[in-house]
């Protein structure tokens, strides 16, 4: 009963955003900021009328899931708005049913989904068309699947947990390589009571997740084409992480990756002669001789990209959510110490619920736990090798909701000091509350004084065309003191003209 009325309680408050929009906009979405939730949209609508879908640089499915619900809707955006929130209600659920299963408590699992359910970031998500909504509720079908696997050791549910395993990596890059992981300790499991290797639910695991990731591939290849197979956002991700002048993160604040793509996107600014590898090259590239391009680059100076990729790991842990972007621009010319509080309560929030996750993380022994430790590592090594933001990590944050939802039913009996006192946790976590605190200052800054800073870091790096570009952008309120130093910035990049360079 109390399970049923609390999540209800979530679908409704899922739900209402959706009403709102509805009632505020006349698109029937809202702009969120960012550039990925329009190109889905806008390849479904493609798909729609002209049958091929022109931004097949990412996954395919998130595509034909936001088209059915247009081709239903009559076009009206409105309705696949709807199914996103519905579907991200749908990964609460899951979420309590995989915290019942693992920990076969009540309380617990409703914890997990009042946290999960509440999140404002999964809200946020809720009412765009990004493909992480879809993303994670495929995730926790299939973890959710493996755990009853392991507890029951029927076959049926590992196939199925494949099949939904390649949904999601059809859904969000990356996940693929991630199932051989999964069928690692898959093999594994149990081996210490059996001393032998699971070798036949592994192989049926894995040969279920690439039987149907191909046949999607298959599938849709005709509006797709090649790229159903191998999307080159993944490709690209790896060649824009290799450039030796900034990280790109794309983050509120993080003023070096906005100019990242400002410089190409924004003034078409060539870069330095062998400050990067050609990202459009890359991608053209078979995937040996890309690779080999690649590595041949990273080597002529390791250190500068082991600098960046140790940058990138920190924008990918930041407190950093894209709500806060959305807060900090809608909410600009309002008082600026009352957004800061709403952005430092989603901050103190998110760092809770990570940290809480970690202790949780250290006194469970539940079945799923190999596989979370192996994904946080392979989620670490990923963005260590393409590129870093916040939004990367979300396939971590349900896993993170649920073991800090059983941390915290450990509160009364003691046991929370046996996790908060352990010797991995605290290694752990003073590393990610030390990142959270030096990413912290860059949430404070208003978007005049990102703007401001990212024209002088333009004049740094000598991009001043971009400088000037950004300069013609009259989109802020700026105080007195930032218009002097934009007067500074502009006769700066006025007197020094842009070099033109072979960037390849």
């Amino acid at each position: 009963m109390a399970a049923g009325i609390t999540l209800f309680a979530i679908l409704i408050i899922r739900i209402i955003p959706v009403f709102l929009i509805a009632l505020l906009s006349d698109r029937g979405f809202i702009d969120i900021g960012h550039a990925d939730p329009l190109l889905y949209l806008g390849g479904a609508q493609a798909m729609l009328k002209t049958g091929i879908n022109p931004f097949n640089f990412f996954p395919p499915l998130n595509f034909p899931f936001i088209a059915a619900f247009l081709y239903f809707g009559t076009g009206n955006p409105l309705v696949p708005l709807a199914a996103i929130a519905l579907t991200g209600w749908l990964t609460v659920v899951v979420i309590y049913l995989i915290t019942k299963e693992l920990f076969g408590r009540e309380k617990t699992a409703l914890v997990a989904a009042l946290i999960s359910g509440l999140y404002p970031n999964f809200i946020f998500y809720g009412i765009s068309f990004y493909s992480e909504t879809l993303a994670l509720f495929w995730i926790g079908c299939a973890l959710l699947l493996l755990v009853k696997y392991f507890r029951s050791a029927r076959l049926y549910e590992l196939v199925l947990s494949g099949i939904l395993w390649a949904l999601a990596s059809q859904t969000r890059a990356g996940l693929h390589y991630f199932a051989l992981f999964i069928g690692a300790v898959i093999m594994l499991q149990g081996f210490k009571k059996t001393r032998s290797l699971q070798v036949l639910p592994a192989a049926l695991f894995l040969c279920s997740a690439l039987a149907v990731f191909f046949t999607i591939g298959i599938a849709v290849k005709p509006i797709h084409g090649d790229n159903a197979f191998n999307s080159k956002n993944g490709v690209a991700a790896a060649a824009l992480g290799a450039n030796r002048i900034m990280s790109p993160c794309t983050d509120y604040g993080h003023v070096k990756g906005n100019v990242y793509y400002d410089i190409d996107m924004v003034a078409h600014e060539q870069w330095p002669a062998g400050s990067r590898v050609d990202p459009l090259e890359i991608i053209s590239m078979g995937t040996m001789p890309a690779a080999e391009k690649l590595i041949t680059f990273i080597l002529q100076e390791p250190v500068t990209y082991i600098a960046s990729s140790l940058g990138k790991l920190s924008c990918f842990w930041s407190p950093n959510q894209y709500i806060i972007h959305f807060i900090k621009i809608g909410l600009q010319q309002y008082n600026g110490l009352i957004v800061d509080g709403m952005c430092l309560v989603l901050v103190l929030l998110y760092a809770g619920i990570v940290c809480g996750g970690i202790w949780g993380l250290s006194i469970s022994r539940d079945p799923l736990r190999p596989v979370f430790i192996i994904f946080i590592l392979y989620y670490c090594v990923l963005i260590f090798f393409t590129v870093g933001n916040s939004r990367l990590r979300l396939p971590l944050m349900p896993l993170f909701m649920i073991y800090c939802a059983y941390f915290l039913s450990h509160i009364k009996n003691g046991m929370w000091r046996k996790a908060v006192l352990h010797t991995g946790s605290i290694i752990v976590g003073l590393i990610f509350l030390c990142n959270c605190i030096y990413k912290y200052p860059e949430l404070l800054l208003s978007p005049a004084e990102i703007q401001v800073q990212k024209i002088e870091l333009c004049n740094q790096l000598g991009f001043p065309k971009t400088a000037l570009t950004l300069l013609q952008q009259n989109r802020y309120r700026y105080t007195k003191p930032q218009r002097e130093r934009l007067k500074r910035a502009e006769a700066v990049a006025q007197q020094k003209p842009s070099e033109s360079h072979d960037a390849k």
